[in-house]
């Protein structure tokens, strides 16, 4: 799935969640900013007594107030509604309203609400709340009321360009003739979706002490990497195989991610 990259922003002006779920959104938006002691007042419907809920805003008592329709609504609605909300200030003994809502509000739109009451606003529009939304921190709060709409596959990708990702391989002996006690193909089998470069390989045999080494320059469009051999096989042997990669083709780096890993093979006959 191909992800737009200003996705939070379309689901939240197109928000199709009704009522309990946008004042729940908004009491998270405000705690994330800072307020305190947030109160809400009948998120499930009911009459609210003139705010959705109480708030402490630096030790002062504030009420929130959402408006959270489908779609962008004319400025006149948005006013009517905003100046309809404020009227909870007085009648609950605040000094300001935090008004959170899903709509496009421009500078002088905002300044043109903020001024047309007496008392403290601040007004958590569109662009704001997406940005709030956006930041890595709040991700949890995000996933809760929008759904979990990353691009996994990108970012797994991206992460393996950075880390390495989840790549790996391992050694395997294949074709035994068992007649002859030998198998006849060595091969290097690669798991993940990045390539490997400059493979180095060392295989010690524990049980006679011997080192081989070996080199791939590149694991990356196959699979696997086969060589023809004659394994001797004994009745029991012991094998641990050191690898160590490169992500990229280029020259090792401090930006050079690499793959280290090790494997115990038992092998039997």
């Amino acid at each position: 799935m191909t992800v737009r990259w200003d996705e939070t922003w379309h689901r939240l002006q197109n928000w199709t969640n009704g009522s309990p779920p946008s004042e729940r959104l908004a009491a998270q938006i405000l705690l994330a900013e800072g307020y305190t002691d947030v109160d809400p007042t009948r998120p499930l419907g009911g009459k609210d007594g003139g705010k959705d809920a109480l708030v402490l805003r630096n030790g002062k008592r504030w009420i929130m107030a959402v408006y959270f329709p489908r779609g962008q609504h004319s400025i006149k609605e948005i006013t009517d509604k905003f100046l309809s909300d404020t009227k909870g200030i007085v009648k609950n003994g605040a000094e300001g309203i935090a008004f959170v809502t899903n709509q496009e509000l421009l500078s002088g739109k905002r300044a043109t609400l903020q001024n047309a009451i007496s008392d403290d606003a601040e007004i958590y529009h569109l662009e704001r709340i997406t940005t709030i939304l956006d930041n890595p921190a709040n991700r949890q709060i995000r996933d809760q009321f929008l759904g979990d709409y990353d691009d996994k596959a990108e970012l797994e990708r991206i992460a393996a360009l950075q880390t390495g990702g989840h790549t790996f391989c391992y050694w395997m002996l294949y074709h035994f003739d068992l007649a002859r006690s030998i198998a006849q193909q060595s091969v290097f089998i690669r798991r993940g979706h990045s390539p490997l470069y400059n493979l180095r390989i060392r295989t010690t045999d524990l049980d006679r002490g011997e080192v081989t080494n070996d080199r791939i320059d590149e694991l990356s469009g196959a699979p696997a990497e086969f060589s023809l051999v004659q394994w001797r096989l004994q009745a029991e042997h012991y094998y641990r195989v050191f690898f160590v990669a490169r992500k990229r083709a280029v020259a090792p780096g401090p930006d050079t991610a690499q793959v280290r890993g090790s494997q115990l093979l038992a092998v039997s006959n």
